[in-house]
């Protein structure tokens, strides 16, 4: 198993990665790091038909888009979500390359065919990439940490969902301490926050975020309802124990 995971990452995981062509384009990707011209599948975002809509997680009919949402380039490895691939801090090109290289000799040969296991890789590897090529980082980490907890639950994996859920809580209240975020976010983020933990037991932080959504002008009547079950919901809990 290559470093580039944390340690509780298992690998041969199952996922059911169906490409269908009703979904699915080709695209030609020109790489900023290493100037290699290639291509690449993606998926039609126009054409998605949601099933289930949630603040952590939205659920489409036929395909589940988190797979396919990492482009990476099969040359030098850099990897970014699809919109973002090419919009990197170019002044970083240099320290990007020097923070992917060393992973890069303990990766699997380079498949077109996207695998379970290429699906993982291609995230953590835009970990890196985040890390340090891109402004705002923790919002995009967190998001990507997000991300991989709902592709975990699909793995059945239950302790790494609940870990990246971990990473995604952390990230997002390390965007509120060190970005300048728009107050017009603070509700969907607070109720994002809430809801990642108590989804890893974190209830004191709970309370607070969801107690933030119900108070904040800004927030929709859906969302301080939302807010308003899970405290409800935490509320029960206690009083049964």
């Amino acid at each position: 198993m290559s470093d580039l995971y944390p340690s509780g990452h298992k690998g041969g995981y199952h996922l059911n990665l169906k490409e269908d062509p009703a979904y699915m384009s080709m695209g030609s990707f020109h790489c900023p790091i290493c100037g290699v011209t290639f291509r690449a599948t993606k998926v039609r975002d126009v054409k998605l038909i949601p099933l289930r809509i949630g603040e952590l997680r939205t659920q489409y009919k036929d395909i589940e888009p988190l797979y396919y949402e990492i482009t990476s380039c099969p040359n030098c490895r850099y990897s970014a979500q699809t919109p973002l691939f090419t919009k990197l801090l170019m002044s970083r090109k240099k320290m990007i390359r020097e923070k992917i290289t060393p992973y890069i000799h303990s990766l699997p040969h380079w498949s077109e065919t996207l695998t379970p296991d290429a699906v993982f890789e291609r995230y953590y590897l835009a970990l890196l990439t985040y890390s340090i090529g891109f402004g705002d980082r923790e919002l995009l980490e967190a998001g990507l940490w997000l991300k991989l907890s709902s592709i975990y639950a699909d793995a059945e994996d239950a302790d790494m969902e609940m870990y990246a859920a971990g990473e995604a809580q952390k990230a997002y209240l390390a965007a509120f301490q060190n970005l300048r975020i728009s107050p017009m976010k603070f509700p969907s983020l607070n109720l994002r926050i809430g809801i990642l933990s108590i989804k890893i037991g974190d209830v004191r932080t709970a309370r607070d975020f969801l107690y933030k959504v119900k108070i904040d002008g800004n927030s929709t009547r859906l969302q301080k309802d939302q807010a308003d079950d899970f405290i409800n919901d935490l509320k029960s809990a206690e009083e049964g124990q």
